[in-house]
């Protein structure tokens, strides 16, 4: 009896280490794959939180891609309250087998991550899973708060463990401004694929306001009058809350040593709203070079990470 018990306990030293290198490269290979501009930031987050920021990056691209692997709103409903009951199970201490689950109970940083946030983020893709449209800006705004900004809270979390400043007030102004841009630059890249499965993301006031109709986006795509006005007044709104984001450390000894790698998030955005905006673009999202891999990122990441900037 005593030998069986000892083996057992052997088999599940022996089987911990195997498991979490399972899930940290099924997270790695997620987010290389759904995300994968992602991965760059990565590389400039200390070795011990790295895998939790791909853990959390990966359950932000599980939790986005749903939509899109359902056939209907019954079984989408059922994955995602799948996904808030493994959350309450993480944080009851039984877990779900799964790997994004088995990566997160072994996170060092786990006791620091607030299930406020798992739960507002997946509660808000649920409703815009339910509900795809934004009526007004406003509704893009609250997604955005529901979703990066629920993000970036949890990586500054991570990155701060049992530190003080996990509540730093400056840093998460800063981040649920920044949220906004990353938002809106991710939806402006998402047109044409939502516009082929017809649905728009550009909020309807902002349509309206450019006599942007839903139908000649889905049938006339880079041809519809008003798009390119519409998008480009949603280009200069995430322009502006990275320059909001900025100023919050203004009189300040600038962005903390710790929230560089989080903020690192800016960098894509920024790189595809000014390439949107260049005169070859002019504010077409549908424009083939926008698809394409952008061999400069790598570049500008290293040096947003290197000079402590976004």
């Amino acid at each position: 009896m005593r030998s069986t018990s000892l083996l057992r306990q052997a088999a599940a030293q022996a089987t911990a280490p195997d498991a979490y290198a399972k899930s940290l490269a099924y997270a790695t290979d997620l987010v290389r794959r759904t995300d994968h501009e992602a991965i760059y930031a990565s590389h400039f987050y200390p070795g011990d939180v790295r895998p939790a920021y791909l853990a959390l990056r990966a359950l932000n691209a599980e939790l986005a891609g749903l939509p899109d692997q359902v056939s209907n709103q019954l079984v989408g409903r059922m994955r995602f309250q799948w996904w808030k009951d493994a959350i309450k199970g993480l944080y009851d201490g039984k877990p779900p087998p799964h790997p994004l689950m088995t990566l997160l109970s072994s996170l060092p940083q786990r006791p620091f991550l607030s299930a406020y946030h798992f739960n507002r983020l997946i509660s808000t893709r649920e409703s815009n899973f339910l509900n795809p449209t934004f009526h007004t800006l406003q509704d893009l705004a609250d997604y955005s708060a529901g979703t990066q900004a629920s993000l970036l809270y949890l990586l500054l979390q991570a990155t701060a463990a049992s530190s003080s400043k996990a509540d730093d007030l400056t840093l998460d102004h800063a981040a649920s401004h920044l949220a906004v841009a990353v938002t809106i630059a991710t939806l402006l890249r998402s047109i044409p694929h939502h516009a082929s499965r017809r649905t728009s993301v550009i909020p309807l006031d902002v349509a309206s306001k450019h006599q942007l109709q839903e139908e000649a986006l889905f049938r006339k795509g880079p041809e519809a009058e008003g798009l390119q006005d519409a998008v480009a007044q949603l280009a200069g709104i995430a322009q502006a809350e990275l320059r909001t984001a900025r100023e919050c450390f203004d009189g300040t000894t600038g962005l903390p040593k710790r929230a560089v790698p989080v903020f690192l998030a800016a960098t894509p955005a920024r790189s595809y709203l000014d390439r949107l905006a260049s005169p070859k673009v002019d504010y077409n999202p549908f424009d083939v070079t926008l698809a394409k891999r952008y061999w400069k990122l790598p570049f500008q990441v290293w040096g947003d990470a290197r000079n402590s900037r976004f």
